[in-house]
């Protein structure tokens, strides 16, 4: 049986119409913004999974600006970690082997650094999904929500292909106990 956490899908692509509500324009180009809010767009996501109040993207970007969370490469785990707890949703950044991912996904979805689009050619890291769940077998299915324009048509993968994309650097969360099945 599946243990997989209800988690929405939120984009890193943020809208004009968000970006100019919220003030965005004063950071900058809202494409080049985009472009790094893969961890932004997953702290979202978890924030509304956990039923907390979640600002934009836009919002979260402006804040993680503010508390020095970004760099040129993107945002920092524990800058994430730290937001998220700040909002109300005890986190941790730390490390977490594949061989770990399972147990922990059982109490708990995870934000993982990955590649993007989970190429199995060696390159690991540099973009932010959230891991919400399995489905045991042989080769575990890995069920997640990636922000990037790949992951709003692909929301699951083998453990095995998962694997050697993920570099074991994870942004772990407090138990959640509302889980779904897709």
């Amino acid at each position: 049986m599946p243990r997989v956490h209800d988690v929405p899908l939120c984009r890193q692509l943020i809208e004009p119409a968000e970006w100019d509500l919220h003030g965005g324009w004063a950071l900058g180009d809202r494409i080049e913004w985009s472009n790094r809010a893969c961890g932004l767009a997953s702290l979202r996501a978890i924030l509304l999974a956990y039923g907390c109040a979640a600002p934009t993207v836009t919002e979260l970007l402006k804040l993680a600006v503010k508390h020095e969370v970004l760099t040129p490469r993107g945002a920092l785990h524990a800058g994430i970690a730290n937001l998220a707890t700040d909002l109300g949703v005890p986190s941790r950044a730390e490390p977490v082997s594949v061989e770990e991912l399972l147990t922990r996904l059982g109490n708990a979805p995870l934000i993982v650094s990955v590649t993007e689009q989970l190429p199995d050619d060696g390159r690991s890291g540099g973009h932010l999904i959230i891991l919400r769940g399995y489905e045991d077998g042989p080769d575990p299915t890995i069920h997640f929500r990636d922000p990037s324009a790949w992951g709003q048509t692909h929301d699951r993968v083998a453990l095995s292909r998962l694997a050697p994309s993920y570099t074991g650097r994870a942004i772990t969360f407090a138990s959640l106990t509302n889980n779904g099945d897709s």
